[in-house]
């Protein structure tokens, strides 16, 4: 599939092959049920710093996001079901279907990226001189009054700073 240009999934792609970062956002996605691709947007807004949106704005963005929740929700879970499921299917064709769905659901995250990105374009919106992460912090803060969750930047101290250092890392 061909989708438009993103600067949001070039860096994505990118940021998500750092050092901890793709543990990082399972485990925040798991244990507190944030959503990555929100997460990343996060740290894309610090290392393009880009200005703090309000929560009003990160409302907009969890809407334009939400949407695509769903199906992504149901192809992690069909994803998992294959590679654990005691089903009588031959060796290589469970590996072929399980990479069926990997593709579809890696296509699905990308849509919601875009989703997410036009959202914040249609935004006003400007850079900042603020530090990387102070802006992430903030968006981060931000993200999760909106979303109404009850996780707490306290609460991700630890998985938060390597995803800043890693963040600062490509900022380099």
């Amino acid at each position: 599939m061909q989708f438009p240009r993103s600067a949001f999934w070039d860096f994505s792609v990118r940021y998500y092959q750092s050092a901890g970062v793709e543990a990082n956002c399972l485990r925040l996605q798991d244990q507190y049920h944030l959503n990555v691709n929100l997460l990343l947007f996060c740290h894309w807004l610090g290392v393009t710093k880009q200005s703090v949106l309000t929560v009003e704005q990160w409302q907009q963005i969890i809407s334009a996001a939400l949407p695509w929740d769903e199906t992504i929700a149901m192809l992690r879970k069909s994803r998992k079901l294959i590679g654990t499921a005691n089903i009588a299917w031959p060796s290589d064709f469970k590996q072929k279907a399980r990479d069926n769905v990997i593709n579809i659901e890696l296509n699905t995250e990308h849509m919601q990226q875009l989703a997410i990105e036009q959202a914040w374009l249609e935004m006003p919106h400007c850079n900042s001189d603020d530090e990387l992460e102070t802006i992430i912090s903030s968006n981060l803060s931000h993200y999760l009054s909106a979303s109404g969750s009850d996780c707490h930047l306290s609460d991700i101290q630890k998985p938060l700073q390597t995803m800043i250092s890693a963040a600062q890392n490509l900022s380099d």
